[in-house]
């Protein structure tokens, strides 16, 4: 766990999306948008530049598509969310998830999981048709999002399949279960950390080579080669048979 880093009871650390924000088929960077409003406190002050650097986006997006929910009325004209959950049913994503820079299709399906898990076991079995129905996007872009899913270690896949009534065997829908997002995240930032040892690494070989470099000037070695001299004319390869 990084250093300064809290364990934190999850039950305490997530925030509440109304389930009626589906209804408004909103673009996936509009629902990271609306998702990081409901996240921070409204008393927070929330300009675009606040928000751009919370969800890694330009400032211009946030703004364009900021702009875009308070057209449709689900965001104020002062940024908070118009949409409340009280006395709404409601679903909860943890606050973490916003430590793992997913883009916007990714985070879009995993909240949509959330959203109909079961909450005693955390799994849930939608097919990718109805991810891709109910997230708006397009059923590839459903598929990949939820491999980011997986490989982010956020959620497992299982497949399943069934037999009907005359015995055939067909394949069902996966079976997807939410793991706990504190892992996901630690395994995230080693990850980044070690990219950036090799960043380290990597520019501390190319400093060492333009050290060598300028101990050792190669000019010498990239000298022009002379060119050759033309050939005498007397010393030709005649032709063996004369014309």
């Amino acid at each position: 766990m990084p250093i300064s880093w809290l364990r934190r009871d999850p039950q305490h650390y997530r925030f509440a999306m109304p389930n009626s924000v589906w209804e408004y088929k909103l673009k996936p960077i509009e629902f990271l948008i609306f998702s990081y409003l409901c996240y921070r406190p409204s008393t927070s002050t929330l300009t675009p530049d606040v928000i751009s650097a919370g969800i890694h986006m330009t400032a211009d997006t946030v703004r364009k598509h900021l702009a875009a929910l308070v057209r449709k009325g689900i965001v104020s004209e002062d940024g908070t969310p118009a949409l409340k959950c009280e006395d709404v049913k409601f679903f909860t994503l943890p606050n973490e998830v916003f430590l793992l820079r997913l883009p916007p299709s990714a985070f879009m399906v995993y909240a949509y999981l959330l959203l109909i898990e079961d909450r005693r076991t955390h799994t849930c079995h939608p097919s990718y048709n109805t991810i891709a129905a109910a997230t708006g996007l397009a059923k590839n872009t459903a598929i990949k999002s939820v491999n980011t899913l997986l490989e982010t270690g956020l959620i497992t896949v299982e497949s399943s399949s069934y037999f009907d009534k005359h015995g055939m065997k067909w394949k069902g829908n996966n079976l997807y279960t939410i793991l706990p997002v504190r892992p996901a995240v630690d395994t995230f930032h080693q990850r980044q950390l070690q990219r950036l040892e090799l960043e380290v690494r990597r520019r501390r070989t190319l400093q060492r080579q333009k050290e060598y470099d300028r101990r050792h000037p190669r000019d010498a070695l990239c000298a022009p080669i002379p060119a050759s001299a033309a050939p005498d004319p007397s010393q030709r390869c005649k032709p063996l048979c004369g014309p």
